[in-house]
């Protein structure tokens, strides 16, 4: 009788095993799930880098926290700090501006930092062109927007220039043009200037000094996140030392 009772407890023992890994398997499951669900925090490093002061600073002090440029192209360099690509532009060993191409979530900096406080609407860390163009204003702005060829991809640019309470930084937060979610707003833009004013005034790119239907822009682009962001002073963008904001 021993016997059969102690393979009995045998048998139940075996049958109540499976169960414990069971529920730590499910309880992996709602983790990763959850970890999945968080959006990406900021790399730490970029703290190190985008700070208040860093315009106007020396790159050599810069880079030794970046590491050396990966590459420079002119007085613009571009640097690879925990998978974000940071681009500088630099006049005689001192930073201009700066900023960050594939602008997301994880790659992204303060940008209030650089402006004056009292905004009635402060622009968050990952903005959307409405959330740009409530907080500051700004003027829309395109290196082409009809028959730009294929050498390189259209971009379309919102641009503000500081004042002196802004120290006089300038921020451009701009989209390359390739597909969606950029592409619709592009198209209807463009259309609109060119019923309105004509093909030749698009293709002259006098939307860039003149008229530019910022109403539409300002809807089309409302919703949409640029994937660069640069702020300093001496930005590229098309127009950005003949806008009047």
């Amino acid at each position: 009788m021993r016997a059969v009772w102690l393979v009995a407890l045998a048998a139940l023992a075996a049958c109540s095993k499976p169960g414990a890994p069971a529920t730590n398997a499910a309880a992996n499951a709602a983790t990763a799930t959850n970890a999945a669900a968080a959006p990406a925090a900021p790399s730490p490093k970029l703290a190190q880098i985008f700070t208040p002061d860093v315009i106007g600073s020396n790159v050599a002090f810069l880079e030794t926290i970046t590491g050396p440029a990966f590459r420079t192209e002119g007085s613009e360099r571009t640097y690879k700090v925990d998978g974000c690509q940071i681009v500088v532009g630099a006049t005689a060993g001192k930073i201009d501006n700066i900023g960050i191409v594939g602008y997301s979530q994880r790659c992204s900096f303060p940008i209030a930092q650089y402006f004056a406080g009292g905004y009635q609407y402060p622009v968050p860390n990952n903005p959307t062109f409405g959330d740009i163009k409530r907080g500051f204003g700004g003027n829309y702005g395109a290196d082409c927007l009809m028959s730009c060829g294929n050498a390189a991809d259209p971009v379309v640019y919102l641009s503000y220039q500081g004042s002196h309470a802004d120290n006089f930084n300038n921020l451009e937060a701009s989209l390359s043009i390739a597909d969606e979610p950029g592409l619709t707003a592009y198209e209807d833009w463009g259309q609109k200037l060119s019923a309105r004013f004509g093909q030749d005034y698009v293709l002259a790119a006098k939307f860039n000094t003149g008229d530019n239907l910022d109403d539409v822009a300002s809807r089309d682009f409302a919703p949409i996140r640029p994937d660069t962001i640069r702020v300093g002073q001496n930005l590229s963008g098309p127009g950005e030392n003949d806008l009047a904001l």
